[in-house]
């Protein structure tokens, strides 16, 4: 009976296990340059959609999963989800095809896009605050243990070859069953669906500044490999520990948001653009293992900050009674700025003279300073008139 208690621990393990698999799109980045020795007609940026492209079907999915979800249930939407990730998941095991491994991702954003908002659903469902708040906090952070453990794995298994490294998908099986055995089908509140929801500019600029930087983030996880490997001469093993401790760094801020925010307020949006400034600069101006190591993990405090606390403004900036629309306008954004990084970093690093593979982050320092400043100016003189907390 304690396994169907919402506050046993089975049931909380139960219920964050699913976010597990929400972020392993870019698990298999430390497989990339070895992929793409396999692959010397594709292009790099091609090469690196594989770690990206998934976030295109996601955004589709996500639009589709709650109307799913009223027809069939959320247990059985969840369920059909991490079957199609797993089972697309580890289809590159088999298959040298460079299309058919593409459409392969594609299935596994479907997956995931199912999943991915209902993750947070079922907490809304089965718990009220202030456990709902922590609940949602260790959702986060599970992701981030999931990827981090995930990018240890794959840097094993990539010494194998890049085929191997796509067996991590194999865990969405066990999940399942785990999920299936533990978590009842939570009820599904009436909702009043003649409000018609919308969304307003307040939330369309935070929907882009959101994707600007899941698209910096994104960089990181994509181009260490490239730079390790490609600029370093150094192993995928490497790379993966690198990628590891900028996710690890990620859910250790993503755990202290409160307190930062707690501190700085407000200035806590541009304090993560300016960390992942730094990082930037620290990834392109140090030559070294080191040096990547270092700025990939100040760039891993960048995006709990600034995504958490958008997030955190969802009851500020949407209309009322629109919440749920602008967050999912959000998470889309989020998608849209993780799909277009491969594109993102091919055109920023045409704005500089750099040849290396570390090369457009000396684009992205530039870019985020300017942001930054804007930022600051916007809240230093122009908030006090307006009262608004953006």
């Amino acid at each position: 009976m304690s396994q169907k208690n919402p506050h046993s621990k089975i049931f909380i393990l139960a219920i964050l296990s699913v976010s597990i698999m929400i972020t392993t799109g870019t698990a298999i980045s430390s497989a990339l340059p070895e992929m793409a020795k396999s692959f010397p007609n594709i292009s790099v940026a091609k090469i690196d959609m594989i770690a990206t492209i998934q976030q295109f079907s996601v955004m589709v999915t996500l639009l589709l999963s709650g109307i799913i979800s009223k027809k069939i249930g959320i247990k059985k939407t969840i369920s059909i989800g991490l079957i199609l990730t797993g089972v697309a998941g580890v289809f590159p095991l088999f298959s040298h095809n460079f299309s058919l491994i593409l459409i392969s991702r594609l299935i596994v954003g479907c997956g995931i896009g199912l999943f991915n908002s209902l993750a947070i659903t079922i907490i809304d469902l089965f718990y009220e605050d202030p456990t709902r708040s922590e609940m949602l906090g260790f959702r986060s952070a599970t992701e981030q243990i999931g990827v981090s453990i995930l990018n240890i794995i794959v840097g094993m298994l990539v010494l194998i070859n890049w085929h191997a490294s796509f067996l991590i998908y194999l865990l969405a099986f066990p999940l399942l069953a785990f999920f299936l055995k533990v978590v009842p089908e939570p009820p599904i509140p009436e909702t009043n669906s003649d409000k018609k929801q919308r969304i307003n500019v307040s939330v369309i600029i935070m929907t882009l500044l959101l994707a600007l930087m899941v698209a910096c983030s994104t960089s990181v996880v994509i181009q260490i490999p490239n730079i390790v490997v490609t600029d370093l001469s150094k192993t995928g093993a490497v790379s993966s520990l690198i990628i590891s401790v900028n996710t690890l760094m990620g859910m250790i801020t993503g755990i202290f948001f409160g307190r930062v925010y707690g501190f700085v307020k407000k200035f806590v949006l541009p304090i993560g653009i300016i960390f992942m400034a730094i990082g930037s600069l620290v990834i392109v101006s140090y030559h070294s293992v080191l040096g990547a190591t270092i700025g990939a993990i100040i760039c891993g405090i960048s995006y709990p900050l600034v995504g958490s606390y958008i997030f955190s403004l969802v009851n500020v900036i949407a209309p009322e009674g629109s919440e749920t629309l602008a967050n999912s306008t959000l998470l889309i954004g989020a998608n849209l700025g993780s799909f277009s990084t491969p594109f993102f970093l091919s055109e920023l690093g045409k704005l500089n003279s750099l040849t290396t593979q570390a090369g457009p982050f000396l684009t992205i320092f530039w870019l985020l300073i300017i942001l930054t400043v804007i930022i600051l100016i916007y809240q230093l003189f122009f908030q006090k008139k307006t009262n608004n907390q953006l």
